[in-house]
């Protein structure tokens, strides 16, 4: 299960850049699982649900998790996307 959560938050968090900025994890989550139910591959899906909850306002807390830095935001979106479609992980 550790590796699972290292591999989704490390494949979300690569394609983000350092600025300013959040993902608002219930929104991923939506767009994320809609995509892959609609045919999407992971990383297309990925880059969908990052294109639409993306903002540019906030400035979430910079964290480790299993060895990867990355935000809060990014691991809250990951787990919101793990409850809401765990078929795809």
């Amino acid at each position: 299960m550790k590796s699972i959560i290292f591999a989704g938050i490390a494949a979300l968090a690569f394609p983000l850049s350092v600025s300013a900025g959040q993902i608002l994890p219930n929104l991923y989550a939506q767009t994320y699982c809609d995509s892959r139910d609609m045919g999407m591959s992971a990383d297309n899906a990925r880059t969908q649900a990052i294109d639409e909850s993306y903002i540019s306002s906030g400035n979430p807390r910079r964290v480790t998790v299993n060895g990867v830095k990355t935000t809060t935001d990014v691991v809250a979106a990951f787990r919101a996307t793990m409850k809401l479609c765990p078929q795809y992980f």
